[in-house]
């Protein structure tokens, strides 16, 4: 069974240090799992990066 998502919950954007705090690492082991593929970022105009809350909570659940 798939679980729909609309797209606002989908386009919930993290900052570094919300998405490590979830993940409870380190906001550089975060960047260095995002430069490894390990985690999608989206990448700001600003060159600011920022972690999707679908991703992070899909992480959480199979690291559960």
């Amino acid at each position: 069974m798939t679980k729909r998502i609309n797209h606002s919950e989908a386009e919930v954007l993290l900052t570094p240090r919300e998405a490590a705090e979830k993940l409870h690492v380190h906001p550089r082991t975060l960047q260095r799992m995002a430069e490894r593929g390990d985690i999608a970022a989206v990448k700001l105009p600003s060159g600011h990066r920022r972690y999707r809350a679908v991703e992070i909570a899909r992480i959480t659940r199979t690291a559960a």
